[in-house]
């Protein structure tokens, strides 16, 4: 908790994307973050930057592709980051599950994994949009019968799937799962979708919940306006580490691209500033975290909301690590 608490006021980060492959076994037309063929990064270079984000001070850490479970060694990669403080860091994992499997389940939850994110858009898949509930349904089904850890559904809302989407809520009413929500959003991470109507879905289904702040910024940058103010802390209080090891402000701009085991606590205070692109940002990643901690007394649900998280990741009797 005292990390936690001191992430929203000092100069080290409180959040890490590290991507272990570019390679998906899919092809969404609105997705930038892929590469047929990329390569996998070795275990041991994951391993090096894990290491280096522990000692900047990351504690909540995203896996992500591509497709994440085409690494061989994924499941070692979230064992390796739960080893750092004494199993207190958070870790989710975030993947399409066409490549979910029973053994990745058990060893998720033998390796301490926190939250399983599944990118779901669609209630039938179509061919610019396959990441489909119809093709997933047997993973979730798996995911209910033997995950111990916390399930999110992450849909991506577009002008195709906005229309199904309270279908899609009731169907997936059997589960026991949390949802999530981004903004569909274009190679600059600029919005790409206009409406009344997609403001109007935010509210109805109480998205992107805990995140009233950000709920209104989304909600006038689908009617256009992008004048609301306010701060990105990519590069600072959240790091994006591409598959050549560097830090990034976010997925879609690169910033200094520091190599993460050269990083200093300077170079996160040089990115502690406002950026050009920060006007009709969509990329719920980094805003969050932005919102969160760059504004905790506006953003006081989300800020505690993310230090619950942290906390009750916990086991209840583990002794505190060191706080860094």
């Amino acid at each position: 908790m005292a990390t936690g608490f001191k992430r929203l006021f000092d100069s080290r980060p409180l959040s890490a994307q590290i991507v272990v492959t570019y390679e998906c076994n899919l092809s969404c037309s609105y997705c930038h973050e892929y590469t047929h063929g990329a390569p996998i990064v070795p275990m041991e270079t994951i391993a090096r930057r894990i290491d280096a984000l522990d000692e900047l001070g990351v504690i909540a850490f995203d896996l992500l592709g591509g497709e994440p479970l085409l690494h061989p060694d994924i499941i070692e990669i979230v064992r390796r980051i739960k080893a750092k403080r004494r199993s207190g860091n958070f870790v989710t994992l975030i993947t399409n599950a066409f490549k979910l499997t029973p053994e990745h389940v058990d060893g998720f939850n033998d390796a301490g994994l926190n939250c399983l994110q599944v990118s779901v858009d669609t209630i039938d898949p179509t061919p610019e949009m396959p990441k489909s509930l119809r093709s997933v349904l047997p993973k979730l089904s798996i995911l209910a019968a033997r995950a111990r850890f916390q399930v999110k559904i992450q849909t991506v809302l577009t002008e195709q799937s906005w229309q199904s989407y309270g279908e899609f809520r009731e169907l997936l009413e059997p589960f026991d799962f949390e949802f999530g929500f981004s903004l569909l959003h274009d190679v600059n991470g600029k919005i790409g979708i206009r409406g009344q109507h997609f403001a109007q879905l935010l509210d109805h289904h109480e998205l992107f919940p805990g995140m009233d702040f950000f709920r209104q910024h989304a909600k006038e940058m689908l009617l256009g306006d992008f004048s609301r103010p306010w701060k990105c802390l990519g590069g600072f209080k959240y790091l994006y580490v591409s598959a050549d090891g560097r830090v990034q402000y976010c997925s879609q701009h690169s910033g200094e691209r520091v190599p993460v085991e050269e990083m200093t606590i300077e170079d996160l205070r040089k990115a502690n500033a406002h950026k050009s692109c920060e006007p009709g940002c969509a990329l719920g990643c980094v805003r969050t975290v932005s919102h969160a901690v760059g504004a905790p007394f506006k953003t006081i649900g989300s800020s505690a909301e993310m230090l619950f998280d942290f906390m009750s990741s916990r086991s209840a009797d583990a002794p505190q690590a060191p706080v860094k």
